[in-house]
């Protein structure tokens, strides 16, 4: 639900790992006496470590509460913006789990995937913080069988996460960030009997965690684009002379300053 992580990418070369606390919960809203509203929430943990393959592709591993997932984020925006970040974040993650054989001797499996496409947009501090937006679509299957018998559930649901990467220090970031998610529509399948698509699922998910990042990302970019160029001319001259050993003159009425 939650990827705690920046929209941009680490740059080429780069590492970065993360540990992730938090908590999950769930909400089933109820309308009357007969079905009440129930919830509950449990704690999540969870390990990550990504990898910059390219200056616009990340790849990643993440395990713990969220099982194994493999993350990838592609940037669409230009590599190094200081102002903003957009980038698709694509991943994939769940489990297979045998639970042995029943008193017929028919072995029973059960299994969990799920698929979330998130776009997750950040908007750039001068300090290389980061406010992260995430609206993603995600799609999960679950599903078991004993024998040649056989169940499973397919939900597509939609949510939202929100977060911010403080940039403590060049080789770390402190990322608190809340994610929610709504069930939408699903489809219900088993052995013998017909499908059947479910929808009104009156709740939905919440998740807090707080990233712990650790790794030099990509570096700050200031924006330059405001800075005039007479000024900037002006700052290589005296750079320039400086450099040759000559005095440079004090700053008087006729300089720049900005």
């Amino acid at each position: 639900m939650s990827h705690v992580q920046t929209a941009d990418t680490l740059g080429a070369g780069r590492f970065q790992f993360g540990i992730e606390p938090g908590v999950m919960g769930a909400a089933v809203l109820g309308g009357d006496d007969n079905n009440p509203t129930a919830g509950g929430y449990v704690p999540h943990f969870d390990m990550a470590l990504r990898y910059g393959v390219a200056e616009r592709v990340d790849l990643g591993v993440r395990v713990g509460s969220s099982l194994a997932e493999l993350q990838t984020k592609f940037l669409l925006t230009e590599p190094g913006d200081p102002v903003k970040a957009i980038s698709l974040a694509p991943s994939i993650s769940g489990a297979s789990i045998g639970s042995g054989t029943n008193s017929e001797g028919e072995s029973a499996s059960t299994s969990y995937l799920n698929v979330s496409a998130p776009l997750l947009v950040g908007f750039k501090t001068k300090g290389g913080s980061e406010l992260v937006l995430g609206p993603r679509v995600m799609w999960t299957r679950i599903a078991g069988n004993v024998g040649n018998d056989g169940a499973a559930l397919n939900i597509l649901s939609v949510g939202a996460s929100v977060g911010y990467a403080l940039r403590v220090t060049e080789g770390f970031r402190l990322m608190p960030e809340v994610g929610l998610s709504f069930p939408v529509v699903g489809h219900a399948s088993a052995t013998n009997s017909d499908s059947e698509a479910i929808a009104g699922f009156n709740g939905g998910f919440a998740q807090f965690k707080l990233g712990f990042l650790f790794g030099a990302g990509r570096p700050i970019r200031r924006n330059t684009d405001a800075i005039p160029s007479d000024y900037v001319e002006e700052t290589d001259r005296r750079q320039g002379r400086a450099d040759d050993g000559e005095s440079t003159p004090e700053r008087g009425s006729s300089d720049i300053d900005y």
